[in-house]
């Protein structure tokens, strides 16, 4: 982002010992090439002028005029200032990015100041303007501007010897080129006429080099070993991406099986660990697994484009199917049974009032009343009508309420009977933290420090609720178990838990997943590569990146890499796998609910048998004893 406001930062100290001279005539064809420059193709662009103190007097002045001349921000250091100090007290955008051009005007070796600045100065564009008569080309291979993106150095150039009139020299150095300093041409062509003209790609291809990348080969779908390469060889969908951009940046790679210590890469102790700590110590170039973008991460490395959004999965058993003889009361739920009681109690009460009130009652008592309203409940005839025209029409009303309660509950009985019914899944956070447990591989990721120390309540209880294990077999095997849950990058998560330990499968009645992952994942964020800090060229990766996820590339061999774990169109065949356990033929075990109504009705009917005969054996006995006497 640019400064909001023009700036000029001045030193105290003194730029030369001697006093400021107006110089007297014509500047020098070398100086007339710095104006050239400067108000031809970096007009118009924000710059940081570095001034050695050793310049000479007309030549502080003549740079001083050509800064005054300039309309657009600026800030002025002198290169006899402490570069630390400097460079800690500037802000992020003055020291680094794309929007400032870094021009130092010397006479004497500018190292010293540069090389004491922070890791945060790292300028894309950076122009080296020589005074002195003797060459400054070291300077391009120096180590200490290896990190500058655009690297530019402009001296004088003689054409026979020191005697003859000078060129302005312009030079630039190709690192992949075997540190080759290639002279671009001199000042006064023609064609440098934008700064992209001056600031040539120092990348334009990487010339066969062999990065090494510091990676760990388990790593599903991202990058894992080869299953028809030699050992140390990667596939998956890091190794597409890398594939494909060195078809055209001309580089070659090499992977590390697994980080030394075993873990993924977080800052522990004052320092990195993992594949991450490998790149930070710059044993490798850069490293390609599966690394969120985190504020922490950036400050110590460079991170590319992203390339994927993806989070932490939580992966759980599923819980089993509730017993099938309890299918009889499913189509409603409690509360519509309880309705359908206090309903019928409601009826129940209001017909024995109205059988009461009439000079001759129809059914005779609240006896005779219940199983003729019941009658209609279990979707049977009326034997015979009231006589009375406005009972007739509550009996009409009870026996239609009950056609349509019947005739729903028929229809949704034979989908509960065949159709097997589980209890409500756990999908959230909030869920899981009240329910169960959770577990996850101690390899060095932030999740579990994150979880601890978050702000969200459910997300530090979770935190507080999780258990850390040394390998994968301790901290699957526990959600087997059914009571708890497995956290692990979300694809990951799915092909370790479907292919490794066959948690999925006709371990059930009928072939349906036996485990599943929440709906809710843990800290989605950006995947990304790693490099090291201030890598010069990072940026052709970025292009590269851009262009395969603009292209759908991307997504499309994520698809690709994962089925071949769980198959072609997993995810297709698994719901048309739902779909065809809607047609299976009725088993015994899908009319246990059926064979559980007629149990209830076979032992309704013995209870009235018995109580009719009880009765009817009382009545007999009173009539006998009253015949008697």
């Amino acid at each position: 982002m640019l400064l909001p406001v023009s700036f000029l930062l001045f030193v105290v100290r003194s730029f030369a010992l001697k006093s400021i001279v107006q110089s007297k005539g014509t500047p020098d064809s070398h100086l007339e090439s710095l104006r050239g420059i400067v108000q031809g193709p970096l007009s118009g662009w924000n710059a940081v002028f570095y001034l050695d103190p050793y310049l000479e007097a007309h030549v502080l002045e003549y740079v001083r005029g050509l800064l005054a001349s300039r309309n657009t921000s600026q800030v002025l250091v002198d290169l006899g200032s402490d570069g630390a100090l400097w460079s800690q007290e500037q802000p992020t955008e003055l020291l680094r990015g794309a929007y400032m051009i870094h021009l130092v005007v010397f006479q004497e070796d500018p190292r010293p100041f540069f090389e004491a600045v922070s890791l945060q100065w790292n300028p894309q564009y950076l122009f080296f303007f020589s005074v002195s008569d003797e060459t400054r080309k070291n300077l391009l291979v120096d180590d200490t501007f290896k990190s500058i993106e655009r690297l530019l150095l402009v001296e004088k150039t003689y054409l026979v010897n020191s005697t003859s009139k000078p060129k302005s020299g312009l030079y630039t150095s190709f690192p992949f080129e075997e540190r080759v300093i290639k002279q671009i041409g001199s000042w006064g062509d023609a064609r440098f006429v934008s700064r992209e003209d001056l600031f040539v790609d120092r990348f334009e291809s990487f010339r066969g080099y062999e990065f090494q990348l510091g990676t760990w080969l388990d790593d599903y779908p991202y990058l894992y070993q080869s299953k028809t390469k030699p050992e140390g060889h990667g596939d998956g969908l890091e190794v597409e991406m890398l594939d494909a951009m060195a078809k055209v940046l001309d580089y070659k790679y090499n992977l590390t099986k697994e980080s030394p210590d075993m873990m993924w890469g977080a800052f522990e102790n004052g320092s990195w660990t993992g594949m991450l700590g490998m790149v930070h110590r710059k044993e490798k170039n850069f490293t390609v697994n599966y690394f969120v973008i985190t504020g922490e991460r950036v400050e110590a490395f460079d991170a590319s484009v992203s390339y994927w959004m993806e989070g932490f999965g939580m992966s759980m058993l599923s819980p089993p199917p509730l017993p099938k003889w309890r299918g009889a009361y499913y189509p409603f739920t409690s509360s519509v049974w309880l309705y359908l009681a206090i309903t019928f109690v409601v009826v129940l009460i209001i017909m024995s009032i109205q059988d009461t009130l009439q000079p001759e009652p129809f059914l005779g008592g609240v006896g005779s009343t219940w199983p003729y309203l019941l009658r209609a409940m279990f979707n049977n005839s009326i034997p015979r009508l009231p006589k009375a025209q406005w009972q007739r029409l509550f009996v009409g009303s009870w026996w239609l309420y009950c056609f349509i309660v019947t005739t729903a509950y028929t229809a949704n009985l034979i989908a509960f009977l065949t159709i097997p019914v589980f209890p409500e899944r756990i999908q959230t956070v909030e869920q899981l933290v009240l329910c169960s447990r959770v577990f996850m591989f101690d390899y060095g990721e932030f999740v579990p420090g994150a979880l601890k120390t978050s702000k969200d309540p459910h997300y530090r209880a979770l935190g507080d609720k999780m258990d850390l294990f040394q390998n994968y077999n301790d901290s699957v095997f526990p959600m087997l178990d059914g009571t708890y849950a497995y956290i692990e990058s979300y694809s990951y998560n799915r092909i370790l838990v479907y292919v490794e330990y066959e948690v999925c499968g006709p371990l059930l009645a009928l072939e349906v997943d036996n485990s599943y992952m929440l709906k809710e994942q843990l800290y989605p964020g950006h995947l990304c590569w790693y490099f090291q800090k201030n890598t010069a060229w990072k940026y052709k990766f970025d292009r590269g990146i851009r262009r395969l996820v603009e292209s759908g590339l991307i997504a499309h061999w994520i698809k690709i890499k994962t089925e071949d774990f769980l198959g072609r169109d997993f995810d297709r065949k698994q719901q048309l796998r739902a779909k065809e356990t809607e047609n299976q033929a009725l088993s015994l075990d899908h009319l246990q609910g059926v064979f559980f109504i007629l149990a209830m009705s076979w032992a309704a009917g013995v209870l009235v048998f018995t109580g009719e005969l009880l009765r009817h054996r009382c009545v007999l006995q009173e009539f006998n004893g009253w015949a008697g006497k």
